[in-house]
C-alpha cells in the first residue's frame, strides 16, 4: 500500500511517497491511500533502515495474542517489529535526537513502512561509532532483545547454572535465540544437544559448537535423541545394573517451539529438571491462551517428575538489561543473521523464517545506513576481533552504561529506554567520550593488528 506522507513544517517539499506493509482482511478488499503525520512533538520522523522478523509477530495476527505484553495488529494499520531506522525530523519536545541520528526500537513499534513515524520514548540513539564494534544489526539480534532473551532467561535457572553436570536441550536450536542459548550454555560447561530442522543447520550447530545436534526430520527422532544423550560427558555417571551407560537425562530444556518435539524430549528429562517455555512457535498458528496446555502424556511426565516448567517472558527482566548487553557485547558469539533484501521482502521474509527458512536472526535490510555510521562498519572490518573484544569489554560496562545496581539509568545516557513510568532504563551503548578519541588512534597503530 502507498502511503502519503505529510510534512507538518510545511517547507514546502513534495510528498514522498511510503510504501508500507498492512494487515488486511480478505472481505475488505484493497485498501486506500493514508496519511502519515508527525502528529505530536514528542515523535520522530525516520527512515527505515532495518526491520526485524520475529516468530512472536506471528501471533499478533490472531484475535488475540494470548499474553498482555504485545497487541494484536490493527486492520488497516501497518505491521511493526522492532526496528532500526535514520531520524529525518524531531518534534519540538524530542531532546538528544537529531535528522541523521540512527535509532533503534527494540521490541515491536517499529511498523513496516519505508518511512515511519515514531514514538520519541520508544527509540534508542544508536552512537555512530558503535559500528566499530558490532554490525548495528545487531542491536536486533545478539545485542538485543534477541540476546537479551537467551541472556536474561538462563540467568532464571539460577544457583549458578547451567554448569558443568548439566545437560541441556535446546529446540528451534539453528535459530536466532536457540543458537545463542546453545552457545551461552558451552560457556557455562554444560552439554548442549540442539534440535534443528535441517542437514544443512545440523552442521551449523556443530559449527557452534553444540555436543550434538539432531534433525527434527529424522526418521526415528526418538532413537536419535537416546544416541544424543549416550554420547555425552555427564552419561558415564548414569551406569545401570550391567555397568554400562545410560543415557544421560536432560536437566535445563529450552523450549521455543513447543508441539511433537517438546513431547519427546519431556520424555527424557530428569527429575526436578528445567524446562524454560520461551516459545512454541508451532501453535501460533492457534488461537488461545498462551501456552498452551500439554498433552495428557506429558502433562503427566512433568508432574510426576516435579520439573518446573516456566512461562518465560524476556520483558519482565527489564532491570538485568544492562549487565545483560555489556556481556552480551563482549563476548565473541557467533550470530549468525539471514539478510532479506528490500522492504518488499518483509512479508516474504516473515513466511520464509516461520517455516524455518532462515539460520539465526532473520532481518530485512530496506535502506542504507547513515554516511557516518556507514565508513564506521567500514573501519570494523580492518580492527581484528581480538581488539574489537577488548574494546567492547572496556567501554561495555553496566557502568559506561549509566545504570546502577538494579539496571535503573539516568538522564544523560547517549541510549536509553523509557519504561511505562518514563523513567529512562540504559538499553544500549553510549558514546563515552573517551571512546572517540582513542578508537581513532587505535585504527591507525601498527601494534593492534596482532591482536
Amino acid at each position: 500500500m502507498d502511503i502519503h506522507l505529510e510534512n507538518l513544517e510545511r517547507r514546502g517539499q513534495a510528498s514522498p511517497v511510503v510504501h508500507s506493509w498492512q494487515p488486511r482482511s480478505k472481505a475488505r478488499g484493497p485498501g486506500q491511500p493514508a496519511v502519515v503525520w508527525l502528529g505530536s512533538r514528542a515523535k520522530v520522523l525516520c527512515r527505515t533502515v532495518y526491520l526485524s522478523v520475529d516468530p512472536f509477530l506471528r501471533c499478533r495476527f490472531n484475535a488475540s495474542t494470548g499474553v498482555d505484553y504485545t497487541q494484536p495488529y490493527a486492520l488497516g494499520e501497518p505491521i511493526a517489529s522492532a526496528g532500526i531506522g535514520e531520524v529525518l525530523q524531531v518534534g519540538d519536545a524530542v531532546r538528544g535526537l537529531a535528522p541523521g541520528d540512527l535509532v533503534v526500537e527494540p521490541f515491536d513499534s517499529f511498523p513496516w513502512q519505508s518511512v515511519a513515524v515514531l514514538e520519541a520514548a520508544k527509540v534508542q540513539r544508536v552512537p555512530p561509532l558503535l559500528a566499530l564494534l558490532l554490525p548495528p544489526s545487531a542491536l536486533l539480534g545478539a545485542c538485543g532483545q534477541t540476546g537479551l532473551t537467551a541472556w536474561c532467561g538462563l540467568e532464571t535457572v539460577g544457583g549458578g547454572r547451567p554448569n558443568g553436570s548439566d545437560v541441556v536441550a535446546v529446540s528451534g536450536a539453528a535459530g536466532a535465540v536457540g543458537s545463542l542459548v546453545g552457545q551461552l550454555c558451552k560457556r557455562r560447561g554444560a552439554a548442549v544437544v540442539g534440535v534443528c530442522g535441517s542437514e544443512a543447520k545440523v552442521d551449523f550447530l556443530q559449527e557452534l559448537g553444540f555436543d550434538r545436534a539432531l534433525n527434527r526430520h529424522s526418521a526415528d527422532l526418538r532413537a536419535d535423541l537416546r544416541a544424543a544423550l549416550l554420547s555425552v560427558p555427564q552419561a558415564d555417571r548414569a551406569l545401570g545394573t550391567s555397568r554400562s551407560p545410560q543415557p544421560a537425562d536432560i536437566t535445563l530444556y529450552w523450549d521455543n517451539v513447543g508441539g511433537a518435539v517438546s513431547d519427546l524430549v519431556i520424555q527424557c528429562m530428569a527429575p526436578r529438571s528445567e524446562l524454560l517455555l520461551c516459545g512454541q512457535i508451532s501453535t501460533y498458528d492457534a488461537e488461545g491462551d498462551y501456552p498452551p496446555p500439554l498433552p495428557a502424556e506429558s502433562a503427566a511426565v512433568v508432574e510426576r517428575r516435579r520439573i518446573r516448567r516456566e512461562r518465560y517472558t524476556v520483558v519482565k527482566y527489564k532491570h538485568r538489561f544492562a549487565p545483560a548487553l555489556a556481556e552480551l557485547c563482549a563476548l565473541e558469539l557467533r550470530a549468525e543473521e539471514t539478510v532479506y533484501d528490500g522492504l518488499d521482502a518483509a512479508p516474504a521474509a516473515f513466511i520464509d523464517m516461520m517455516g524455518g527458512g532462515n539460520t539465526g536472526k532473520a532481518v530485512v535490510r530496506c535502506s542504507e545506513l547513515p554516511p557516518p555510521v556507514a565508513r564506521a562498519a567500514a573501519l570494523r572490518a580492518w580492527l581484528p576481533p581480538a581488539l574489537r573484544g577488548r574494546l567492547a569489554r572496556s567501554f561495555v560496562t553496566p557502568e559506561a552504561l549509566g545504570v546502577g545496581p538494579e539496571g535503573r539509568g539516568a538522564k544523560g545516557c547517549g541510549c536509553w529506554v523509557g519504561t511505562d513510568d518514563d523513567e529512562p532504563q540504559a538499553f544500549a551503548l553510549r558514546s563515552v567520550a573517551l571512546m572517540r578519541d582513542s578508537v581513532w588512534w587505535m585504527t591507525r597503530c601498527e601494534e593492534f593488528k596482532s591482536w
